[in-house]
């Protein structure tokens, strides 16, 4: 006779930090609230699930009573909650300080809301690293879920009985303990065939698989996957509310509880052993690791703008964990025998202490999962997504600064950890990166009070989906002449003629970058990125030159930079950032060369109504102003001598939930000057940044 099966169940719930509010609520009427009032119909079912921070934070002033509903299912035992970084960070990605502070808020806050103390975790997009046992370990969780395919190296090792080929499909019943230096964890392999399935298959047919799944022992089988997919994916509210896939689901687990059963992981645990022993590679689910290339690291090597986000968010986690570590609030010691540093009289210790907490909460709402990848659901290319990251970074860098009595500073180091050197400035206003190495240019331009990264802009590149809408579009055209409908139907595009939007960048789109042509090109050979072939001399590394001498804490920092050309010539490149002001002086000095046309681009992450949809032209500009108002910025530049002046929208075309999609990224502001050939030549471009004081400046939920 066979014995029964046990279906685990662990259902994940976000929002990331900066998303719309209007997101959240479509989300919480379309996804979660629904599915929480059919656990309340079906008390039989048993499962787990996973709130994160960020969507626990809008639930408990938006949504209170909501919470208190799932409190009386933890209480009556039909649901546990699962752990996770409270910010629903990668945590392989942050420092290990920052992943106990993470979870240990995380675990603070369910015994807040629920009344339970979890033991179990949810991994962030489900991506593993070999040390990940040892974190788990010490934040006290004993388990957690990773998808079948990353127990696929192990196969030979594993209990052969428990190995499921089903169609496509291969599975493993079970769990596994592992361990890292000796400490271990449990791991739930969560099946791909159910993940396919639910809520998308009938109901008996996941309930035939699960009946093929009986053996002449007990077996545990585990789905985990997002909340969202029942109700908040496109056309699946219908399917799982309006015509009752979950409630005819729920109805047949309750049913046919002769030979399945459900329970929480946590109570699993307790009643059968482990099957096993298993190692895994470092991995996630098979779409991701299509996605990143095989690694999710890969993704910084793809987007050297997710890279920078993510360097920035390690540098002020650095800064933050000295810091308190020199108030003896540090988690780890940073070296044998490493004395404390003296901290500075003033603030005094218990307004640091509370500068430094806020900070970390900062800092953790900064590390965030969603902005630093991309994948179906936008990720990086969601430019709301990325401000949040840095807003909140940038928040965290400032009271860190606070804290340590900072004024000025000029720093020479590896921000960016690529072993070549880059220039950090700052002052009580805003914070300047230079890379010589990458052309001489600004990679990061932030200002703190409101907090936002200027540069915060995105490249245009290759995605594997655009081939697929260059050959849609084919088709559609062959098929019905000009018209695009037809394309529009087969992809789901969000606009006709996307394709003709399908342009890519060489290069980062940063600021300060140079270009020097024999002949003025055209604002359309700017705009579509091809104006780079015609140039004199690529892009090159910078050394750096000795800064100019401050004569007080009132005069600016400076970076000077001189590049030495192939042919003949030299550029020298000057930067100079006010110290009581949030102003820049960019100068650019040409010697002994052929160019007829200099050009400089800087690339700005405001959003200007006026210049979103169209390219623009300005001849003799001497000056010139962008804004924001809803930010609450405005950009005065200055030219000497004036220069011809072009600025055009950069929009990436991608791939979200809903569609392939136009994005803005960005406006690209490029200024054109005439030089006589082989004589020396010199500009001066200063950017100037306003605050408007009546204006909101919000930064996300959290």
């Amino acid at each position: 006779m066979s014995a029964p099966v046990t279906l685990l169940m662990a259902v994940h719930c976000h929002q990331p930090v900066g998303n719309f509010g209007f997101v959240f609520e479509e989300a919480f009427a379309k996804a979660y609230d629904p599915f929480l009032a059919a656990l309340e119909r079906h008390p039989g079912v048993r499962l787990a699930l996973h709130y994160s921070g960020c969507l626990l934070d809008w639930l408990a002033e938006h949504r209170s009573a909501f919470l208190d509903r799932v409190r009386a299912l933890v209480r009556r035992g039909q649901v546990e909650i699962l752990a996770s970084g409270y910010y629903e960070p990668i945590l392989p990605l942050i420092p290990e300080a920052d992943r106990q502070g993470q979870l240990a808020a995380m675990r603070e806050a369910i015994r807040h809301h629920f009344g339970d103390d979890a033991t179990g975790a949810w991994l962030t997009e489900r991506v593993w690293e070999p040390d990940l046992p040892a974190t788990l370990s010490r934040a006290g969780l004993r388990y957690t879920m990773v998808d079948t395919n990353q127990f696929a190296p192990a196969r030979p090792w594993l209990p052969r009985a428990l190995q499921v080929q089903d169609d496509a499909f291969w599975d493993l019943l079970g769990y596994y303990a592992t361990e890292h230096a000796g400490e271990s964890v449990l791991l739930f392999p969560a099946s791909k065939r159910l993940r396919y399935s639910m809520p998308f298959a009938q109901v008996g047919e996941t309930l035939a698989f699960l009946k093929r799944l009986q053996r002449q022992e007990p077996v545990a089988v585990t789905f985990a996957d997002d909340g969202e997919k029942f109700g908040l994916w496109p056309k699946t509210y219908r399917w799982v509310y309006e015509e009752g896939w979950l409630d005819q689901f729920f109805s047949a687990l309750e049913r046919e509880n002769e030979w399945l059963a459900t329970t929480t992981f946590r109570d699993h645990v307790k009643a059968e052993p482990p099957s096993g022993r298993v190692y895994l590679p470092c991995g996630s689910y098979e779409e991701m690791l299509e996605w990143s290339g095989g690694y999710f690291r890969n993704f910084f090597t793809k987007y050297p703008e997710a890279s920078a986000m993510e360097q920035k968010m390690l540098r002020v986690s650095r800064a933050i964990t000295m810091l308190k570590e020199d108030q003896g609030l540090g988690i780890r010691d940073r070296g044998k025998g490493r004395k404390p540093r003296t901290s500075n009289p003033e603030p005094r210790t218990k307004e640091r202490e509370q500068l430094l907490q806020e900070a970390e909460r900062q800092l953790y709402a900064g590390q965030c999962n969603c902005a630093y990848w991309h994948g179906v659901f936008g990720g990086l290319y969601l430019s709301h997504l990325r401000r949040a990251v840095y807003a909140h970074l940038l928040t965290a860098e400032r009271l860190a600064g606070q804290a340590a009595g900072r004024e000025a500073v000029a720093r020479v180091l590896d921000a960016d950890a690529d072993g070549q050197p880059e220039c950090d400035l700052a002052t009580p206003d805003m914070r300047l990166l230079l890379d010589p190495a990458e052309g001489g240019t600004i990679t990061e331009w932030s200002l703190y009070e409101p907090a936002v990264n200027l540069l915060d802009t995105l490249s245009r590149r290759p995605e594997p989906y655009h081939e697929k809408l260059r050959t849609k579009a084919a088709h559609a055209q062959a098929a019905a002449g000009s018209s695009p409908t037809s394309i529009h139907d087969i992809l789901g595009v969000k606009e006709a003629n996307l394709d003709a939007h399908l342009l890519y960048d060489s290069h980062r789109r940063s600021a300060f970058l140079d270009y020097a042509f024999q002949a003025m090109p055209t604002l359309d050979e700017a705009v579509r990125s091809t104006w780079t072939e015609r140039r004199l001399w690529p892009s090159g590394p910078f050394s750096l030159l000795p800064p100019l001498p401050r004569r007080g804490a009132a005069e600016p920092l400076s970076v000077r930079m001189v590049r030495e050309l192939p042919g003949g010539g030299q550029i020298r490149k000057t930067v100079r950032m006010e110290a009581a002001s949030p102003a820049l002086d960019c100068a650019y000095e040409l010697e002994g060369t052929e160019a007829r046309v200099v050009a400089l681009e800087f690339n700005l992450s405001l959003r200007d109504e006026r210049f979103l949809t169209h390219p623009g032209e300005l001849t003799a500009a001497a000056q010139w102003t962008l804004a924001e108002p809803s930010l609450g910025v405005s950009l005065r530049l200055v030219l000497d001598p004036p220069a011809t002046l072009w600025h055009f929208p950069v929009e990436t075309v991608s791939e979200s939930e809903e569609g392939l999609e136009r994005t803005y990224q960005g406006l690209a502001v490029i200024c054109l000057w005439s030089v006589p050939p082989g004589s020396s030549w010199r500009s001066r471009v200063r950017w100037e940044a306003r605050r408007s004081p009546d204006s909101p400046f919000p930064i996300g939920h959290c």
